[in-house]
């Protein structure tokens, strides 16, 4: 609290008047009708348990009381939500006061009292145990000295009063502090300290663009280096500190904000804190100011629940790992989202009670730097394409649905259309299964591109909503570019034999193909052409493997499976040569049954046993021949309609590459550039400082 890294504990969070302006207006607006259908929803529950339910009083009270009593716990709990911080605080006011009226609180306050080192104004616990810590009212008067200047002070000012604060005291008595926690606390409330970057970017040199195109947190909100103040510019290309110079430069450790800390807590002291809601609160606040916490000689209960606390406590929710190597870490194991166990001396319970199991501990490494970060950029890419895909499927239906006045007649034969998933599949198979952006070596040299996963950068709403544009893109391109040359008799006036090959007049050929099949193939084609290529430059990496996959010379050092090149199998061979093959062996299936349905033809009749062969494979005879064999105009089609909807694509991704790349594609680059360097990176923090990263 006294160095402004819990300020939602301080007095003066919820002692000082709300602002009031239109947007918070609106959210207390929002608060209100909230809180009043809460109480009306609770209202009814509770005659709908006490009276209807048990009829009156005459059955099913036990659970009725159950149900009543969970009712007046959502009631307690909500008005604990309220109160909460001003809770904890009174709570840790009331444990300091408790410790201070012991003996080892006496101890500690004499022993400071005799320190030549420190002032006694400076002492926290000073004034005995009925009087409020002075600690917890350096906030409330931080914030007092800020509204003595109008609710607005800069750091050049904060730094003035500090230094004339202090000097006075110096002069006054010798023995004033090093340094005003007052002006210290006051940094905590000063406009670009913190969260707010204000003091250090300038987001009114932020474009358009940025806001609405960029993936990348930092270029969306406004906060490298060209976005820097012109001061703050200067700074960064001299290679000084960014970070504001104060009077605190030579304080002491103990008493810099800067420094690590740590919290080490055994179980019998964590037996006291756990299992209690406020002390559980207290416990994590003062933790998460830390850089690390060691707790020793805790039970198997104890771990769980210092991992049930952080998923507790932490907003927004985490993803939290566990990873331990005997029995005794099993609960905190399975508590944990991602459990990862370790084999060793201590038996297998870890391993068999985890998500992922490693031989050694320095594996961890290589578990969550190199293939976690490669799987979750495959899964995001397999995930986001698999309802691309089926969303331009469905609305290419859906358009087509309009044109047949919404009669529900199909746009694709029902055979054809059963094959789709499989045909298209089978690249994003492969690249979920061999894709990477970078390569191990450089992931481990420049561990900090491991933060594209928790940045989300791979499945953030932007790069979804990309997807749902490309699917409006796609759709409307294929189907009224389609539409457009084969309606009409489009069709039938172009042919490699037939109309216009001008044999014979009186055989004039069978260059038609202006029906429902053809144009429903020939979109389906040009569909798998698209998704085929939207596979292909998905890929970071593509397998070409080694030609030929087979070979019958030894001392090669790797086999059949490890030469194959999985992407160009998946694209040519199992994607568009199988959808090929598809179409002309379910005609071929079509004039076989046909053949045996009808028989000889001298009577006209069919087989019943046959009649669902002819009635779902007739209708597809002949049209592959038609479509490929017959009409120039349908390859044509194909492949313009094809490159048309790729390069629009193709299009918008060189322009974000360029313009507004990602932290990945960036060090992608470098990778090429300099595949054998590690990268030094100097970040601007929003708290004004630059960090390097080597």
């Amino acid at each position: 609290v006294k160095l402004g890294k819990l300020p939602q504990y301080q007095k003066s969070s919820y002692e000082a008047p709300e602002k009031r302006n239109f947007f918070t207006c609106c959210i207390g607006f929002f608060k209100a009708i909230g809180c009043r259908l809460r109480m009306t929803s609770r209202a009814y529950r509770r005659f709908y348990h006490a009276y209807i339910r048990t009829l009156g009083g005459c059955c099913f009270l036990d659970r009725s009381k159950t149900m009543l009593a969970a009712i007046d716990e959502e009631v307690r709990q909500e008005e604990l939500n309220r109160s909460k911080f001003k809770q904890v605080r009174l709570l840790a006011e009331e444990l300091l006061d408790q410790y201070l009226e012991s003996e080892d609180g006496q101890k500690e306050l004499e022993m400071k009292r005799r320190s030549a080192s420190i002032s006694k104004e400076s002492i926290d616990f000073d004034g005995g145990a009925d009087t409020v810590p002075a600690v917890f009212n350096r906030a409330s008067s931080a914030r007092a000295s800020l509204d003595l200047s109008a609710g607005l002070m800069s750091e050049a000012a904060l730094r003035s009063y500090s230094i004339a604060e202090m000097t006075a005291n110096s002069v006054a008595k010798q023995d004033a502090p090093v340094v005003d926690e007052d002006a210290r606390s006051m940094l905590s409330f000063i406009p670009g300290k913190g969260d707010n970057a204000q003091k250090i970017f300038n987001r009114k040199k932020r474009t358009l663009l940025e806001k609405m195109f960029a993936n990348d947190r930092d270029v969306r909100k406004g906060q490298l280096v060209k976005h820097l103040t012109k001061e703050k510019k200067r700074e960064y290309y001299s290679e000084s500190s960014i970070l504001p110079q104060n009077s605190e430069k030579d304080v002491p450790d103990w008493h810099n904000t800067n420094i690590d800390r740590a919290l080490i807590i055994e179980g019998s002291a964590l037996s006291h804190f756990l299992e209690d809601e406020f002390l559980e609160e207290l416990l994590f606040a003062v933790a998460s100011t830390c850089d690390s916490v060691i707790a020793c000689r805790v039970s198997p209960k104890q771990k769980a629940q210092l991992v049930r606390l952080v998923k507790q406590f932490v907003k927004p929710s985490p993803v939290t790992l566990a990873i331990g190597d005997g029995a005794n870490d099993v609960g905190m194991i399975q508590e944990a989202q991602i459990g990862v166990g370790i084999s060793g001396l201590e038996g297998q319970q870890a391993v068999n009670s985890s998500d992922f199991a490693i031989a050694q501990f320095r594996f961890l490494e290589d578990l969550l730097l190199v293939h976690g970060r490669w799987n979750f950029m495959r899964m995001s890419k397999v995930v986001l394409f698999s309802f691309y895909k089926n969303a331009v499927l469905a609305g290419l239906m859906m358009l087509y649905s309009r044109a047949a006045f919404y009669s529900g007649t199909p746009l694709f034969d029902q055979w054809v259309l059963s094959v789709f998933n499989f045909t298209c599949g089978w690249p994003i198979i492969f690249l979920g299964m061999f894709d990477r952006d970078l390569e191990k070596d450089y992931v481990k040299k420049n561990p900090h591109v491991y933060a594209s996963g928790p940045d989300n950068e791979h499945m953030s709403f932007r790069i979804t909503l990309r997807w749902v544009a490309l699917v409006f893109v796609h759709v409307n391109t294929i189907y009224y570019l389609c539409i457009a040359t084969l309606e009409e008799g489009g069709s039938m006036t172009s042919a490699f034999q037939g109309l216009l090959s001008d044999e014979s007049r009186d055989n004039p050929g069978d260059g038609e193909g202006g029906d429902l099949k053809i144009f429903g193939t020939t979109i389906f084609v040009i569909l798998n052409w698209t998704l085929a290529l939207k596979v292909l430059y998905e890929n970071s990496s593509i397998v070409f493997g080694k030609m030929p996959a087979f070979t019958f010379r030894k001392g090669i050092g790797e086999g059949f499976w490890s030469r194959v090149g999985y992407t160009w199998v998946g694209v040519v061979y199992l994607s568009l040569g199988f959808n090929f093959f598809f179409l002309y062996t379910y005609q071929w299936i079509g004039l076989k049954e046909a053949d045996v349905a009808i028989g000889d033809g001298t009577d006209g009749n069919v087989e019943e046993s046959n009649e669902f062969l002819v009635t779902s494979y007739f209708p597809f005879v002949m049209v592959s021949n038609h479509l490929f064999h017959t009409r120039s105009a349908a390859w044509m089609v194909i492949m313009l309609v094809t490159a048309t909807s790729t390069l629009l694509d193709v299009v918008g991704k060189v322009f974000s590459n360029m313009f507004y790349p990602t932290q990945t594609q960036v060090h992608r680059e470098i990778q090429v550039l300099k595949p054998n360097t590690e990268i030094e990176e100097r970040r601007v923090t929003p708290m004004g400082g630059s960090e390097n990263i080597v």
